[in-house]
């Protein structure tokens, strides 16, 4: 990302009105993602009218504009175990900039304002950048790794959230 301009990283919420922008998104970064199967990327390429539905359904998308465009995402919704997330998404020009890392952060914060036990997510199995991810914050495997979808082994994994005033998701 050293080609664009610096910016602060920060992680909103989008709305219904930005389904449209998130699927093309999906559209861009899905079909280049050659470690998950192929029919789980193409189950990846939201439509508009699908990210809506999720929306309704009780998921939060989160993530960040660089110069008005959306550069990330990631999915989540609070769960009778926690706060879950998944179908992290960033552009390709944007890896490396520190925007995976801000969207972890928020997910604590989220989830330590909404009273939240935990952060939870699956990770596939052998993915060095999620691997590397869940031990910079903190994560620990959760179980032992399954097939969330047809030769597609993932591990999922948690991270306790603590909800003392003193503590916040830099901490963790």
């Amino acid at each position: 990302m050293a080609e664009l301009p610096p910016e602060e990283i920060r992680i909103i919420e989008f709305s219904e009105e930005d389904a449209l922008e998130l699927s093309e998104l999906f559209r861009q970064v899905w079909p280049l993602a050659n470690e998950y199967p192929e029919h789980w990327r193409k189950q990846r390429m939201y439509t508009p009218e699908e990210i809506i539905l999720d929306m309704k359904n009780g998921f939060h998308f989160f993530g960040s504009r660089l110069q008005g465009r959306i550069v990330g995402v990631y999915k989540a919704k609070i769960t009778e175990k926690g706060f879950f997330g998944e179908h992290q998404t960033v552009r390709p020009e944007c890896r490396t900039s520190g925007l995976a890392s801000a969207m972890y952060l928020q997910f604590a914060e989220y989830g330590i304002e909404h009273g939240c036990q935990r952060n939870y997510c699956n990770i596939l199995v052998g993915q060095d950048v999620g691997e590397r991810l869940m031990k910079k914050f903190g994560f620990v495997p959760w179980g032992d790794p399954y097939e969330q979808t047809e030769g597609m082994m993932v591990q999922m994994y948690e991270r306790p959230l603590v909800h003392e005033f003193s503590t916040t998701p830099k901490d963790l």
